[in-house]
């Protein structure tokens, strides 16, 4: 189960926090998992990410070695598929990345999900890092997005504090 916003820090990493070399779908799975679990409460599994890979959602490794790009999509991927159709996730990601290189779109969501998470509970504002006024199509929609993720957990977090443990357990 998740915690709540105030027992947990939540944070992504930035682009340059991902290992730097290759790995293999075990370590791709162990890492997406280690960030995301403590904030979704779920894991991501191994036919998961298959599906993603197959269906293109994901850009395909190279000889069976995964990347920063295959990581930085699955820590995205994992968050955005409680929220949208991964056809919509698919779209998005294509809109997003049209534009720039994964690098600069993966960074982007994440500052913005790391200043929004750090609010969470407390407040609602624009990101100070960027001037939404100005933000084209494709950043307004990582904000939205980004929005969505953090009251989707909220309110997943405020169902689990109001049910009995016992069905929590089941949850």
């Amino acid at each position: 189960m998740p915690k709540t916003t105030t027992e947990l820090q939540i944070r992504l990493p930035m682009w340059e926090e991902l290992p730097a070399f290759s790995l293999h779908l075990d370590q791709l799975l162990d890492l997406t998992n280690e960030y995301l679990e403590p904030i979704i409460g779920d894991k991501i599994t191994k036919t998961m990410l298959h599906n993603y890979f197959k269906a293109k959602i994901l850009v395909p490794p190279v000889k069976k070695k995964y990347q920063r790009t295959q990581l930085a999509g699955a820590i995205v991927v994992g968050l955005l598929k409680n929220i949208f159709t991964l056809n919509e996730v698919k779209a998005g990601l294509i809109t997003l990345l049209g534009n720039g290189t994964p690098k600069t779109g993966y960074n982007n969501f994440v500052i913005m999900f790391n200043e929004q998470a750090a609010k969470a509970g407390k407040e609602l504002s624009d990101p100070t890092s960027l001037e939404l006024a100005s933000a084209g199509q494709p950043t307004l929609m990582q904000y939205d997005a980004v929005q969505s993720i953090l009251f989707w957990l909220s309110a997943k977090n405020r169902l689990h504090e109001m049910m009995d443990p016992q069905d929590r357990d089941g949850a």
